[in-house]
C-alpha cells in the first residue's frame, strides 16, 4: 500500500496558488487475484498477495470493487485552490486579508478553518489581520484533509500613525461629512474633545472610532454647531494630540 501528497505553491502578484494532493483511505471488500504484486491506475494504489485478486472500477470519484476479501485501500484525491493575500498597511494595522478562490477537488461540500478565528468556519475569507503567521485547513466531505500555512506581511513596516483632517463638511452630500481619523483602530482605547474658540466644550467622545462614535459637526445635544474653526483635543496611551478643524456647512 503506498500513498503520496505533495503541494505545488506558485506565488501570484496578490497571493499564491495551492495546488494540494490529499488522501483519505476506504476500506472495501474485493476480490483477489492469483498471483502476488502491487498494481497502480488511475487514482486507485492496490497491493494484494497470492491468490487474491482485485478488480476494481473507477467511475468519477466513485470507486467500484467487486466483494471479495477485506483489504484497505488508498483513495488519493487532489483539492486545489487559489489563495490571496493583502498585506497589512502599516505596524498595528488590523486590515490584512486571506481570500480563497476556485476551490475543487475531492468531494465537497469543504469546511474551510482560518487560524485567527474571525470567521465561520465555512467562510472563503478572513479579513481585519494584524501581520504575522497564519494557516487555513481545508476539510472535503470525503476526508481530504490538509493545513496551509501563510505570512501576512506589512505594506509599511513603520508602526502605524495617528493623522488628523482639518476640515469637515456635513452637508450631507457623503464627502467629508464627518471628522476622520486615519488609523484610529490602533487606539481604541481614547478621548475626543472639541472646543469652540471660545474654549467651551462643545462636544466629545469615549473610543472614537470612526463609525460608531465620530463628531458630524454637532454639540453635545445634537444640535448643528455653526460654521467655524473649532479645536480638538485627542488623548490616548497617555499622549496628547492637539489640533484645529474649519468646519463649512
Amino acid at each position: 500500500m503506498s500513498s503520496s501528497k505533495y503541494i505545488m505553491i506558485l506565488l501570484c502578484l496578490l497571493g499564491f496558488d495551492l495546488s494540494i494532493r490529499a488522501q483519505n483511505t476506504q476500506k472495501e471488500r474485493e476480490v483477489i487475484s492469483s498471483q502476488g504484486g502491487s498494481a497502480q491506475g488511475g487514482t486507485i494504489d492496490i497491493s494484494y498477495t497470492v491468490g487474491e485478486p482485485a478488480v476494481t472500477t473507477n467511475i468519477g470519484n466513485n470507486i467500484l470493487i467487486t466483494q471479495g476479501f477485506e483489504q484497505p485501500i488508498d483513495f488519493v484525491g487532489t483539492v486545489t485552490f487559489t489563495l490571496r493575500i493583502q498585506d497589512a498597511s502599516c505596524d498595528g494595522k488590523r486590515n490584512g486579508r486571506a481570500f480563497m478562490e476556485n476551490l475543487n477537488g475531492c468531494q465537497g461540500p469543504y469546511r474551510i478553518i482560518w487560524s485567527a478565528g474571525s470567521n465561520p468556519s465555512d467562510s472563503a475569507s478572513t479579513l481585519g489581520l494584524l501581520a504575522g503567521e497564519y494557516s487555513v485547513q481545508v476539510i472535503s466531505n470525503d476526508g481530504c484533509n490538509e493545513i496551509v500555512p501563510f505570512t501576512i506581511g506589512l505594506i509599511d513596516p513603520n508602526p502605524c500613525l495617528l493623522k488628523f483632517y482639518s476640515g469637515i463638511t456635513p452637508n450631507n452630500d457623503g464627502i467629508n461629512d464627518t471628522w476622520i481619523i486615519d488609523n484610529i483602530d490602533v487606539f481604541p482605547d481614547n478621548e475626543v474633545q472639541i472646543y469652540n474658540r471660545l474654549g467651551n466644550l462643545v462636544w466629545q467622545g469615549i473610543d472614537y472610532d470612526n463609525d460608531n462614535t465620530l463628531w458630524k459637526g454637532q454639540n453635545l445635544s445634537g444640535n448643528n454647531l455653526p460654521s467655524d474653526t473649532y479645536f480638538y483635543v485627542f488623548e490616548a496611551d497617555g499622549e496628547v494630540e492637539k489640533g484645529w478643524i474649519e468646519l463649512t456647512r
